[in-house]
């Protein structure tokens, strides 16, 4: 694909305008170059990870205050609930002393009531004098009839003045026994108010815990957004730099007269590659095979014998300058070799990497190890050979 250089330029300033919007920008318009570009990159991966790790910061904060919080609404509620213990013992207390109160109001009746009859009936007698007491006793038929009327009179008396002094000395117990629930009533209100007292001093506890919590939850929502801005910004910045990657493919022209390319470190490859794995040859998908994303671009090279391939070596398939060291989306850990002469070489789903952008390798260096990262199902190497922007059958490079 051929593309006028104005076109290129245009690109390349398009991908530096979209990249001024990311916090503290690096390059200019007009000045970026693909280190610049990947220097970009670079400062938002690390910007990524900065806000990555304040957030988990943030988020392990945010559990703990929490647990604190259900703590103490735990302690608010068993002492609210002590509370109410108290107040139905109140009113426990409270319904007796009416009912003392009632039994002492019924007792105190029946006493004045009988006083008033005792009353009477000794006013009566002292009306009547000894004459009346001579007559009753006249009136005997026999000295026993007399003796039994004397005997009475004294019984009435005596019965009036017992009745009244029991039903004296049972106002007297119903009174000691309302002023006991007095006591009992004063103890468990007093008790009552410690727990009120210890309530409103967690009440204030847990308000100050709910502000934390309030801050701790609106500092983790505002660092997500930024995550999200930071995520979206290297998105951005990783096209930024595949664009520029295409545009510098597609713009290449086949090397003549064995000339070397300033990109590739000042090597100029013949396209005779070493295989990339050592020790592991298994294809699990070939060159233009058909895949459930379209037509493979590569060939991925998995495990071999009962042997696991995860976090084997991949080697630099020859020499060259490192265009690109880092995370690309679906690729994962990937690393991408210019070896002039308009060769490149991509290594994908790496593990981790061995190697900087802008580093210069030389063939059969370990630059990675075999992982399982992007939109991987497995550990393996996606390998890829681009020869003046267009990809080739990597197998068709191999000695």
């Amino acid at each position: 694909m051929k593309r006028h250089r104005h076109g290129i330029a245009a690109l390349v300033l398009a991908a530096v305008l979209a990249l001024t919007q990311v916090v503290q920008p690096a390059v200019q318009a007009g000045a970026a170059t693909l280190v610049e570009l990947q220097q970009e990159q670079k400062r938002l991966e690390q910007e990524k990870k900065e806000n990555e790790s304040k957030l988990a910061s943030l988020k392990a904060d945010q559990s703990k205050q929490q647990e604190y919080k259900n703590a103490l609404d735990e302690q608010v509620n068993n002492l609210q609930n002590q509370i109410d213990g108290l107040n139905a013992q109140i009113n426990s207390l409270d319904a007796s002393i009416e009912e003392k109160d009632a039994a002492i109001a019924e007792k105190q009746k029946n006493i004045d009531e009988d006083i008033e009859t005792l009353k009477e009936r000794l006013c009566a007698i002292y009306m009547m004098g000894d004459a009346s007491t001579l007559e009753i006793l006249l009136q005997s038929e026999s000295v026993i009839d007399m003796a039994q009327k004397v005997e009475l009179l004294n019984i009435i008396t005596e019965h009036d003045t017992k009745l009244i002094a029991r039903l004296t000395s049972d106002m007297e117990s119903i009174a000691a026994e309302r002023q006991e629930i007095e006591g009992q009533k004063e103890e468990v209100a007093s008790a009552r108010a410690d727990l009120e007292g210890r309530r409103k001093e967690l009440a204030e506890v847990q308000a100050e815990a709910d502000r934390v919590l309030a801050e701790l939850n609106e500092s983790v929502a505002s660092v997500q957004a930024e995550s999200e801005a930071i995520a979206k910004k290297k998105a951005e910045a990783d096209k930024a730099v595949d664009d520029w990657l295409e545009d510098y493919y597609a713009s290449q022209k086949p090397s003549t007269g064995g000339g070397s390319s300033s990109g590739s470190g000042g090597y100029t490859s013949t396209g005779n590659f070493t295989w990339p794995v050592p020790g592991f040859t298994r294809l699990t998908t070939r060159f233009q095979e058909w895949t459930y994303g379209g037509y493979h671009r590569g060939i991925d090279i998995a495990s071999t014998g009962g042997r696991s391939i995860y976090g084997a070596p991949i080697v630099a398939a020859d020499s060259g300058r490192v265009i690109k060291a880092g995370w690309n989306n679906s690729y994962g850990n990937c690393v991408y070799i210019d070896h002039g002469g308009g060769y490149v070489t991509r290594y994908a789903h790496a593990s981790s990497l061995a190697v900087t952008q802008g580093q210069t390798v030389t063939k059969g260096q370990t630059i990675a190890y075999v992982g399982n990262t992007g939109d991987s199902f497995g550990a393996h190497l996606h390998f890829e050979v681009i020869l003046n922007g267009t990809l080739k059958n990597p197998m068709s490079y191999f000695s």
